[in-house]
């Protein structure tokens, strides 16, 4: 019979896909995160989902994030934060291994209980976004003729998470059986378009979906839709109570991004509403937009495309308005907009000018909120390579003083997520895991653990001996550390449980849910550990055969979370 212990009679894992792995690593961590205390709070969670939907994404981020939102939607009672995981930025089109994960987290937002109207409108609003066939108009439209029931806010509401549905790219008008309910979906918000009210602005936008697709040859055109909405959100929209600042937040996020491009006049026009004597509800909703457009490479398509790039470029813009804008809400919506390298080129001292006043914010400001949205912009210019080597290193340096000195929870949690150039300051991060405050040892926690598994996990060892050295913890021969001596077990990946994850997201599925097998899941324990030769097998975990002395009294090493890590007695 075959030593089960032995690697060379075990069959080799499948690989998987960089995006399975990332996937598998963001639920990993989310997990995590949930079995904190701390995240109880449900501020923690709300900023925790409003951020990443800010910071910069790689083309596979969105669907990489798909399996954590499953989760998250499932385990979320709070409505706010059940907002904000309807607003996360959705992949089109999708990779072929993500389209379970879509069909997932559909099931789990139609499995929602929604106690409330408000809660309802919040699951539409997913939906129609996620689900964009044309099979499901009847239902939509149901949903719809029933909002004119509702009272004036509740009506307002659904309505505008109706009004984001949109077809999906290729699909013209339908024929045969479809036909009849697209004509109805047509009719019902071309109806609505002639009220001067509230309905008109949100039937403008439902429009100006069916017009992108070519579902209205004899109706209005894009860029008049475009224009109108603009026109009506600049002249009407009073935002005299909070739940109006919410509405238009639904809208103008809304607005398409994977058709037509916008042109200058439509840039400038929307500019107009970021200045500084506009309500800042107004403000953040259009940088947001104008943010959204940037990341989805709208401007890049209508003018740096075209040779246009003095036109579309808002890099000066975003440059002036950082001079003067102080709220928090607009300036993590401001963070959201990434110069491309040639905008860079072409308006270098705007972009030092943009670089020198994030530093400066989140150094200096007396806010947390700011100082938040200041380390999300600063993090966004670092991952899209907008920094010189002198502010890269004044990021290095004022990371760890924000990490040891920050006081504030949310822009602490912000700092966990952020890879800092050089060296990760392991040993800083570990002295805030005897904080006082639960939420910010929640923020220590989440990065300690996100490092050794991105960087252990990614092979990267030489990285991670050195900073196990600088925290001092280093062993006794020149190959050997005890990394985790000085830190708590629950910060410790588990690497098993990650491979298990990765496996059933390969296979199309989620796994089940961490409680449902804690039992047969190893415990972490805080023991002498070796840091790996070679990268950690993808297959089953095992053990080595190799054993490892221990000082009088000690335990026998038990199985670890890093399994292809211990020296094993």
């Amino acid at each position: 019979m075959n030593d089960p212990h032995d690697r060379g009679n075990r069959p080799a894992a499948p690989s998987v896909s960089p995006l399975v792995r990332q996937a598998a690593r963001n639920l990993h961590r989310l997990e995590l995160l949930a079995e904190h205390p701390a995240w109880t709070d449900w501020v923690c969670r709300w900023h925790f989902w409003r951020t990443r939907r800010m910071m910069a994404k790689t083309p596979d981020d969105p669907a990489a994030w798909l399996p954590a939102l499953a989760l998250a939607v499932s385990c979320e009672k709070d409505a706010s934060v059940l907002a904000e995981l309807a607003r996360q930025p959705l992949p089109e089109p999708l990779p072929p291994e993500a389209l379970p994960w879509r069909d997932r987290l559909i099931r789990n937002w139609e499995q929602l209980p929604v106690p409330t109207k408000e809660e309802k409108s919040t699951r539409l609003s997913a939906l129609v976004r996620l689900d964009r066939r044309v099979e499901r108009l009847p239902e939509w439209l149901r949903e719809a003729r029933r909002a004119l029931d509702l009272g004036w806010y509740d009506r307002h509401l659904r309505l505008a998470a109706l009004a984001g549905w949109r077809p999906r790219p290729g699909d013209g008008p339908p024929h045969g059986d479809k036909a009849e309910a697209a004509r109805a979906w047509v009719r019902f918000w071309e109806k609505s378009y002639k009220s001067p009210d509230m309905d008109g602005l949100i039937a403008a936008i439902a429009l100006l979906h069916l017009a992108e697709a070519g579902w209205l040859p004899s109706g209005p055109s894009p860029e008049r839709l475009r224009e109108e909405f603009r026109q009506r959100v600049q002249q009407q929209w009073s935002m005299s109570i909070c739940q109006d600042a919410e509405i238009l937040r639904i809208l103008v996020s809304s607005v398409p991004t994977d058709a037509s491009s916008p042109e200058q006049q439509d840039i400038k026009a929307w500019l107009e509403l970021t200045q500084e004597n506009v309500r800042w509800e107004k403000r953040e909703a259009v940088w947001g937009m104008l943010a959204a457009w940037q990341r989805e490479g709208v401007l890049e398509r209508g003018g740096i495309g075209r040779g246009r790039l003095q036109e579309l470029s808002l890099l000066p813009d975003l440059a002036r308005t950082l001079e003067w804008e102080r709220d928090d809400d607009v300036l993590l919506a401001m963070a959201g907009y990434v110069p491309e390298a040639a905008e860079v080129s072409a308006y270098p001292e705007a972009a030092r000018a943009v670089v020198a006043r994030w530093e400066a914010l989140s150094r200096g400001s007396p806010f947390g909120g700011v100082r938040l949205a200041a380390w999300v912009a600063r993090c966004n210019l670092l991952r899209a390579g907008v920094l010189t080597a002198e502010e890269q290193g004044r990021f290095g340096s004022d990371y760890v003083g924000a990490v040891k000195f920050e006081p504030e929870v949310t822009a602490l949690l912000t700092l966990a997520r952020i890879t800092p150039p050089g060296t990760f300051p392991l040993a800083t991060w570990a002295g805030r895991l005897s904080d006082q405050n639960n939420r910010r040892r929640l923020a220590a926690h989440l990065a300690i653990h996100g490092w050794l598994v991105d960087m252990v996990g990614g092979g990267q060892r030489r990285q991670v001996r050195q900073v196990l050295r600088r925290a001092g913890q280093e062993g006794t021969d020149a190959g050997t550390v005890a990394p985790f001596i000085n830190l708590p077990p629950e910060v410790l990946p588990d690497f098993r449980w990650l491979h298990e994850i990765e496996t059933a997201l390969a296979a199309g599925h989620l796994p089940p849910p961490p409680d449902a097998g804690a039992g047969n899941r190893p415990i972490p324990r805080t023991v002498p550990a070796r840091l790996p030769e070679a990268p950690p097998r993808t297959g089953p975990p095992g053990i080595t055969g190799q054993t490892t002395g221990r000082t009088a009294g000690s335990e026998p090493p038990a199985r670890h979370p890093f399994p292809e890590v211990i020296r094993h007695e």
